[in-house]
């Protein structure tokens, strides 16, 4: 565990209300079509993993609040666990579920629109299917990719990428295209990158070059697979990382540490690094992640993170200067896990905090735990494991782990069971 400390985060106390805004105006005709509710409405915009727990445990805290989760997509695929999909461990069906159903199961609304506006002065929101009136709002709109940071700016040029060689972080059809090129390759350099900064699911380049690389050993693929890092050593489980890569895939990974990427080239299929030009044949190019560009274009980011993060209240996930908008998942600026686990035990705290506020009390901070099981070997199933804890030094103003975070880093048949029981808990949690 590295480079947490090194981070640190300005508390920001008692800050005033921001009078100006430069925001889109709301322009919907009409009031979306929702039941009526003579009580407080929290709307949740954003159905991964931070914005379903919100939704479940609001209710739980509270039956009463009229919890409405405002979602584009119909069905949710889940990116954690994809890795195991990719490398033949799941199936697609296994990653995916309803809206609907856990709506039903959480007692929630769930309402399929697009979020196209905000006004904070009247407490509303613009939807492709009316506006919505709000008590809290919370935003969870996830990341996007941000292919600056690879030298890559050029329009044509991300679209070639993201539709030939995508990260697979964000979307299904991401997972869908990556699945297909892995099926289709025959040999050659498969490529892949650890992006810079704190980017969504900190172990998953590093678990997805083990799976492609026992993937090409089980179809005995004449091929490499080459894991471009700017680090030293991996992001979390370096010591169990580097001992899979030896050990079970000594002639297919090659790990290339230290290395800065200042341009790809998606036609020539070529790498530029800072110590050479690479080419390859596949791969998935994980660019640096930023927060969902609707933060920034609501203006709620922070102008001094390099990631465009919300700026927020680290503790209670409000808006600084307004504490009836919430922002939660991987677009806060915390330096915790963008994972799974660390956005379903943030949405415990953030509905505990805005079910307390709604009555005029307030909760004290409670540490999000990132539990991070990772896949290095197929036959047999052997995982590494990650477990943090997070706290804030107020003295230094920096976020380090908590003493009892601890890396699990032997690869065992046990932990490998546990990772899809880690699965299949969250599911029946969020979905029934």
């Amino acid at each position: 565990m590295t480079g947490l400390s090194r981070r640190g985060f300005n508390v920001l106390l008692g800050a005033s209300a921001i009078t100006s805004l430069s925001l889109p105006s709301i322009s919907a005709s009409h009031k979306a079509e929702l039941p009526e509710s003579k009580n407080a409405r929290v709307v949740i915009v954003g159905g991964g993993w931070s914005g379903l727990s919100i939704a479940k445990y609001l209710k739980q805290e509270n039956s009463k609040i009229d919890v409405v989760l405002v979602e584009r997509r119909q069905s949710f695929h889940s990116l954690p666990l994809s890795n195991l999909w990719l490398g033949g461990l799941m199936s697609q069906a296994q990653l995916t579920y309803r809206f609907e159903d856990a709506a039903k199961m959480g007692g929630y609304t769930y309402f399929n629109a697009s979020m196209t506006g905000l006004d904070r002065s009247k407490r509303r929101i613009e939807t492709n299917k009316g506006w919505i009136d709000y008590d809290s709002l919370v935003l969870a709109p996830g990341v996007e990719y941000d292919y600056s940071s690879f030298g890559v700016k050029d329009p044509s040029a991300i679209t070639e990428l993201k539709s030939k060689f995508p990260a697979g972080f964000v979307s299904v059809d991401e997972q869908l295209q990556l699945k297909q090129q892995l099926a289709s390759f025959k040999k050659g350099v498969f490529v892949l990158t650890a992006p810079p900064g704190i980017y969504r699911c900190a172990a998953s380049p590093y678990e997805r070059a083990c799976l492609i690389a026992a993937t090409f050993k089980l179809r005995n693929i004449k091929g490499k697979v080459l894991l471009i890092d700017s680090r030293e050593e991996p992001a979390v489980n370096g010591e169990g990382f580097l001992s899979a890569f030896e050990e079970l895939y000594g002639d297919t990974i090659e790990y290339m540490n230290s290395t800065g990427i200042e341009g790809v080239d998606p036609v020539s299929k070529t790498i530029k690094t800072d110590f050479d030009d690479i080419k390859f044949d596949g791969g998935a190019i994980y660019p640096r992640t930023r927060a969902a560009g609707m933060i920034e274009r609501f203006g709620l980011s922070d102008p001094e993170s390099p990631q465009k993060e919300a700026k927020i209240d680290p503790f209670n996930y409000n808006f600084i200067g307004d504490e009836s908008v919430y922002i939660a998942g991987d677009c806060r600026p915390m330096p915790f896990s963008k994972s799974a686990s660390v956005a379903n035990s943030e949405g415990k705290h953030i509905a505990k905090v805005i079910a307390a506020r709604l009555q005029g009390r307030e909760v004290k901070w409670v540490t999000p735990e990132s539990v991070c099981y990772s896949m290095v070997n197929t036959e047999p199933q052997e995982a590494i494991l990650s477990r943090s804890f997070y706290r804030f030094d107020k003295k230094s103003k920096q976020w380090a782990f908590d003493p009892r975070s601890k890396p699990y880093n032997n690869r065992s048949e046990r932990l490998g069971t546990e990772t899809f029981t880690w699965g299949e808990t969250h599911f029946r949690e969020l979905f029934g």
